[in-house]
């Protein structure tokens, strides 16, 4: 069993130290580092997913608080439930979770609990949100083409021999939508157009 330290810096925390030294006092056998900028999206993989890769059943990932396991309650319980699956401990000084007690083996509980929360939240907010937008009138997807837009882009495909780029701009739509409505079977041809 390995305990693995894990420290990263904030926004507004730039200072590791005061981290890296509790995880050392709590007897880490390694400490692994990541910026604030780490968890960033578009930034991947981090130390974090690295060193959560590598570790095995049995091993304890170790953290001064745990605010420096994500930005966000989503990114931590995602995380938890990584562990959680791979048997993998978690020690979080600040809160005092340990989850190889008990007590603290309850905190995963509760952090799946939570992320089922919040994706039943997730699409509640978003079915609302639809609802709110077709009572506005709008409804969602990709605009509707009239038949008149399809007739002269076929028109000026098959009948003109003009490049797709210039029917694209010529009638507003993009150059995927133009391939889509000359290569439509014309059985639904015929409905486009009768409407």
């Amino acid at each position: 069993m390995s305990k693995i330290g894990y420290v990263r810096t904030t926004i507004t925390d730039h200072d590791y130290q005061t981290q890296h030294d509790l995880l050392q006092d709590f007897g880490c056998d390694q400490i692994f580092f990541d910026t604030y900028e780490a968890l960033s999206p578009e930034l991947s993989p981090t130390e974090l997913d690295t060193v959560v890769a590598q570790m095995r059943s049995g091993d304890v990932l170790i953290t001064a608080d745990l605010s420096r396991l994500g930005r966000s309650t989503r990114q931590l319980t995602e995380l938890m439930s990584l562990l959680q699956k791979r048997n993998i401990h978690l020690v979080s000084l600040a809160e005092n979770i340990d989850t190889r007690e008990p007590m603290g083996a309850i905190y995963f509980n509760l952090m799946e609990g939570l992320a089922e929360m919040e994706s039943v939240l997730i699409k509640e907010r978003t079915l609302v949100g639809l609802n709110n937008a077709r009572k506005k009138g709008k409804i969602g997807g990709r605009p509707k083409i009239d038949p008149k837009t399809v007739k002269k882009i076929r028109q000026l495909y098959f009948d003109k021999k003009e490049t797709i780029q210039f029917i694209s701009t010529k009638c507003g739509v993009s150059v995927g939508t133009c391939y889509k409505y000359i290569n439509l079977p014309e059985e639904e041809l015929g409905k486009i157009l009768s409407k």
